[in-house]
């Protein structure tokens, strides 16, 4: 799916609707799909099963769930003061375009949280896993599709930097980067 053409319904989809799909997410972790997450990172990262369940099960799992609960908050606890004559509103809209996820080597939840924290704020994402780590992504965006999140939210998208970052770094639609890496793979993204 296109993210552009997908961004049209996902940007209007009710956030109750986004924050029951990562909840749907969390639980598929805490269940059926943590063996296999876990053992992918192991493969992936070479991490034994202790580091393996504490990142890529127990951290993910509550990035979902607190995602969830804090884009709630954002949402519907936001006192406004209006005075006498007044109505003051706010208005959570989406970024007009996608955010490009660049993630890390090195940890599964970090890797999972990029593309999915904008995705649940209603926007669409290019992820771009580290070429080192892509077979616990695989199975992340698996995992997702099997929680609910509709083709083309997060459009997963490995690969070399050059290959894949440079031209969706030049694209007119980026909206946002969201990152975490080394300074020097930064500071290349900045300057392009």
């Amino acid at each position: 799916n296109n993210s552009l053409e997908t961004w049209k319904t996902w940007s209007e989809t009710p956030l109750e609707k986004r924050t029951k799909i990562f909840r749907n997410a969390a639980k598929l972790l805490q269940g059926k799909w943590r063996d296999r997450i876990n053992a992918a990172t192991m493969l992936n990262q070479s991490k034994n099963v202790f580091q393996a369940e504490i990142d890529s099960a127990c951290e993910l799992i509550d990035f979902f769930n607190f995602n969830a609960e804090y884009a709630e908050k954002i949402h519907h606890n936001q006192p406004l003061i209006s005075p006498e004559g007044v109505h003051n509103y706010l208005e959570y809209r989406p970024l007009e375009g996608f955010v490009f996820a660049i993630t890390p080597f090195n940890f599964t939840s970090i890797a999972a949280n990029l593309p999915t924290a904008p995705a649940l704020m209603g926007n669409v994402s290019i992820w771009k896993p580290a070429s080192s780590a892509i077979l616990p992504c695989y199975y992340l965006m698996k995992l997702l599709e099997e929680a609910g999140l509709p083709g083309g939210v997060i459009n997963f998208l490995p690969g070399s930097g050059g290959t894949v970052g440079d031209p969706i770094l030049k694209n007119p639609n980026l909206a946002g980067v969201h990152f975490t890496g080394s300074t020097e793979t930064f500071q290349h993204i900045w300057k392009t």
